[in-house]
């Protein structure tokens, strides 16, 4: 137990150390169930066969809500040690008509270091896509002042901003044993210019450097009456560097048999932005899982910090999931044999 305290404070205290912080890129409140988001060489943990949605809500303003919805996919081939993994996401703005759209393709390979020890590297590959809608939007050559009529625009630019393409390049690392797990991140490497004029060199996509660490902690290693047999704790950092900006996601999720529970947290420039709590179960091959992030902090033009409601749903398809489901824990190498 006293190994458990100690580090859970340990990454606290890196938690509010770090003084120029801000929010997730990835706005997912419960970032540890599907940690693809943040390592796509997750794709290839544990050799999994696996298929997952979600779906969550942002409340932007009083006037504004973005939906976003999320599905994956990843498939193991494990005699040539190798997996591949696909996911979407897709968002829109309700009122602006402004949306988004990224496919990604990942390649993992698997490196087996020692008996308990997997390294696997990947390369990402994204094709994005932008919509939005101009007649959702009044420019200023439109506005008849004698009339108060609203005219056709002339604006060379309400012709150009209706879509953008662009493709993204990725590398990511993962390092894991049955307790842990550590990763690196590396978005953008062909730095995108994701603009509606192209012609505008000064809106690509910045080098993205993330670093993630988790260790799961068995709370209950000698059976005792007043939890579950099996019960574990999940600790779980997510810090991503952008430029001269640096923003950290931190969660802890205790597994009680097939139920779970979570507590999260984002920091912004000012310290901590978000708290998340979710909820998840487990039946067979099925998770379920919901989650709402409270708006702890939120200060016009300088953080940003949306409310998030979000439901999920993932099936694991691997042969022995269902005879060791009782197990129920997150990090395992069972599945690589």
């Amino acid at each position: 137990m006293k190994r458990i305290i100690l580090f859970y404070f340990l990454f606290l205290l890196i938690f509010f150390q770090l003084g120029s912080l801000y929010s997730q890129e990835e706005y997912l409140v419960n970032n540890s169930r599907f940690l693809q988001k943040s390592n796509p060489s997750y794709f290839g943990y544990n050799s999994l066969l696996k298929v997952g949605v979600l779906y969550n809500s942002l409340t932007l303003n009083a006037f504004e809500r973005m939906n976003n919805k999320y599905i994956f996919g990843t498939i193991s081939f494990d005699n040539q040690n190798f997996s591949l993994g696909v996911d979407v996401n897709s968002f829109k703005m309700e009122k602006s008509g402004y949306g988004q759209t990224i496919a990604n393709l990942t390649y993992v390979y698997k490196l087996q270091l020692d008996n308990y020890l997997f390294f696997l590297p990947a390369i990402t590959g994204g094709l994005a896509s932008k919509q939005f809608n101009p007649d959702n939007l009044t420019f200023g050559d439109q506005l008849s002042i004698g009339t108060g009529q609203l005219l056709e625009s002339n604006d060379p630019l309400a012709s150009i901003i209706t879509n953008a393409n662009y493709f993204d390049l990725g590398a990511s690392f993962l390092l894991h044993s049955e307790d842990f797990m550590a990763g690196l991140t590396i978005k953008h490497i062909n730095k995108p210019n994701d603009s509606f004029n192209k012609e505008d060199d000064t809106t690509e996509k910045p080098i993205q450097i993330g670093i993630q660490g988790a260790y799961e902690f068995d709370i209950n290693p000698y059976e005792r009456r007043y939890l579950p047999r099996y019960s574990y704790l999940m600790v779980y950092l997510n810090a991503i560097k952008v430029q001269n900006s640096i923003h950290m996601y931190l969660s802890q999720e205790l597994q009680l048999g097939e139920f779970s529970v979570g507590l999260s947290q984002q920091a912004g420039s000012s310290g901590l932005n978000n708290l998340g709590v979710s909820f998840g179960l487990s039946a067979e091959n099925f998770d379920f899982g919901a989650s709402y992030n409270f708006n702890f902090f939120n200060k016009p033009g300088t953080v940003f910090a949306p409310s998030i409601f979000e439901l999920y749903v993932t099936f694991d398809f691997s042969i022995y999931r269902r005879n060791q489901r009782g197990l129920f824990k997150r990090i395992q190498i069972d599945n690589y044999y």
